[in-house]
């Protein structure tokens, strides 16, 4: 069994009914626990909070306040050492709001803004002592739901991928600390430590 912590933020570009287009800034923190089985397949689960963020463009802005993000997944390691691959699947969502930002300092109505993803990934890297550098590839999709000048419209992420790279520490027995960037599609990076029970 394994517990832990991680800090994430992204950045994207979302598509709406009729091609509203909006980049997303999004952070978030989240605890996670899992288990991990001797064959090397592990569940887990996150439960965390939307720190905040905004929707822009077409000259508006939307702040996003406070909200709730949680996921679930499965993930298989195969490993010769010192090489190793990991494939990943998993299913996520947030519900989180936003206030449009006005002229003079005055704000919009709240609106939810809602989003479920389900993903799938493989990492590849190497492991030199104590640390394992990778590459990552994933992929991604579901709905984004919003409303638009008081219409409820759907959306989605123009980039349906991750390129990316990041690396893990083991630090003594039992702690492992990871760094996870992604730079091409979905921009995203986060910042994590996991802790074996």
């Amino acid at each position: 069994m394994f517990v832990g912590a991680s800090a994430s933020i992204a950045d994207t570009r979302l598509v709406f009914t009729d091609d509203q287009r909006l980049d997303l800034r999004q952070s978030a923190t989240t605890a996670i626990g899992g288990y991990a089985w001797p064959s090397r397949t592990s569940v887990r689960g996150a439960l965390g909070v939307v720190l905040g963020g905004s929707l822009e463009g077409l000259g508006r802005r939307f702040d996003i306040g406070a909200g709730v993000v949680a996921s679930v997944g499965v993930a298989h390691l195969w490993a010769r050492p010192p090489w190793f691959l990991t494939g990943s699947i998993g299913l996520g969502a947030s519900h989180t709001s936003t206030h449009e930002q006005l002229d003079a300092g005055m704000r919009g109505p709240r609106v939810s803004l809602t989003a479920i993803d389900a993903r799938g990934g493989v990492t590849a890297g190497r492991t030199f002592g104590p640390l394992s550098p990778y590459l990552l590839a994933r992929v991604f999709g579901g709905p984004v739901l919003w409303a638009w000048d008081g219409a409820s419209t759907t959306g989605t992420d123009t980039h349906h991928f991750q390129l990316g790279a990041g690396a893990s520490l083991s630090i003594g027995a039992r702690a492992t600390l990871l760094v996870d960037v992604s730079a091409l599609g979905e921009r995203a990076a986060s910042l994590g430590m996991a802790v074996n029970l």
